[in-house]
């Protein structure tokens, strides 16, 4: 079954709000097996509403509106469809008798705009709204193409399309039911045609599962695996099958899968090993930190961290020499070193990671802006690498603190 998606409401276009919507229905209708085609706003107006209908129609055999359900006179989701189909708006009298009940519970009378809700395209069915007020749409071309409208509401959109369109979907579909499953694969350390090059023929002929890279947050590349099978355990026999294939190739850089971080999957790694973690930062701040501790049970395996930002606290605190900073300054693979070695001591754990660098705006050193050096100690041996990233101060530092992690990942693979 092919399906598409369109909001409606001038606020979307405008970027007033952001449209949640879409994307709660269209993981519920690929949880059911739909094939979602396309997704379309428009604004309040009644021609351009029809005209997205009718062409939605024409391609698909199901679409999901959301949203224009309400009493106002731009609320015109079930003129739309109306006129769409040929019909006219017809009475509802027990939806008027529903609303009436509705409003004098609470001590109020309502108006004739109110008693908009109480009007449907003749031969469609409402769907009941539990959260509110403004009765949801079923309706049936000639063609036997589906129409449901539901409100804009999230609260009120939830419960209609988990109650009613899905299953009403379901029920059309009996005996040729299908489910579509998704997997990410997560990858840091790796720009998006790098890590395209060597799975390419993968990307340009894998039909199902599909396979599609993007570009996530500044920071992260993702690898989608999208499977349809007849079952849930099918699919995701599709979904490993494909992964293996893809790790076999890239997989030094894939850091986790779906809602894994970089945070979790360190945190996760250190518990298997039975080591600890102390951080030191710079020119990040604190951010590696909260990566961490957003993690809950990270104590089990963070000891804690010192945001050493100035030189005195990166003598004081953490036993950088004096002399170094002296004379080589604070951006180089020395105090990373030392940092290090420093919060491993102070904080008593297995491994010390640090950052040190240039953020930016403008430079406080002799280094480029974007230039970081990062330092792990493992109470045997210290190493440190230099990473150069572009862009503003916040990309910069949110860049250096996934680098400082996927750093220690890397070496936790290799212990």
């Amino acid at each position: 079954m092919r399906a598409e998606i369109l909001c409606v409401g001038s606020e979307l276009l405008l970027g007033q709000i952001i449209d949640t919507n879409a994307a709660y229905i269209a993981t519920q209708l690929a949880r059911a097996g739909i094939d979602l085609h396309r997704k379309q706003v428009v604004g309040d107006n009644l021609e351009r509403i029809v005209d997205c209908i009718r062409g939605a129609l024409s391609r698909s055999d199901t679409l999901v509106i959301t949203g224009g359900l309400g009493p106002t006179t731009d609320d015109l989701t079930r003129e739309a469809i109306a006129t769409a189909l040929g019909v006219p708006l017809e009475h509802q009298p027990d939806l008027e008798v529903g609303l009436r009940d509705f409003f004098a519970q609470r001590g109020i009378t309502p108006g004739d705009t109110i008693m908009r809700q109480a009007y449907l395209p003749a031969g469609a069915s409402a769907i009941p709204n539990t959260n509110g007020t403004a009765p949801g749409v079923q309706a049936e071309t000639a063609e036997g193409r589906l129409v449901f409208a539901v409100p804009g509401v999230p609260k009120e959109m939830r419960a209609m399309i988990d109650l009613s369109v899905v299953p009403a979907l379901l029920e059309r579909m009996e005996g040729e039911r299908s489910v579509i499953v998704s997997r990410v694969l997560r990858a840091y350390g790796v720009g998006e045609s790098a890590l395209a090059e060597p799975i390419e023929d993968i990307l340009t002929t894998a039909e199902n599962p599909t396979v599609a890279p993007l570009i996530y947050g500044n920071t992260e590349v993702h690898l989608r695996l999208t499977a349809k099978a007849s079952s849930e355990g099918e699919a995701k026999q599709l979904l490993d099958g494909m992964e293996a294939r893809i790790r076999a190739r890239v997989g030094e850089h894939i850091f986790g899968i779906d809602d894994q971080t970089l945070g979790s999957v360190v945190l996760q790694k250190l518990r298997e090993k039975g080591l600890s973690l102390g951080v030191a930062e710079s020119l990040t701040g604190g951010m590696i930190d909260s990566l961490l501790t957003d993690i809950p049970g990270a104590s089990q395996v963070f000891m804690g961290g010192v945001v050493a930002y100035t030189p005195d606290v990166k003598t004081a605190v953490l036993g950088v020499p004096a002399e170094l900073i002296a004379t080589e300054g604070v951006v180089n693979a020395a105090t990373a070193a030392a940092m290090a070695e420093g919060v491993r001591r102070v904080t008593k754990a297995h491994i010390g990671l640090s950052t040190t660098g240039e953020a930016g705006p403008k430079p406080n050193t002799d280094a480029p802006v974007g230039t970081v050096f990062i330092g792990l100690c493992n109470g045997e041996k210290t190493e440190t690498v230099q990473r150069e990233f572009f862009g503003d101060r916040d990309i910069v530092r949110r860049r250096s603190s996934m680098a400082a992690l996927d750093v220690l990942r890397r070496y936790l693979d290799s212990i």
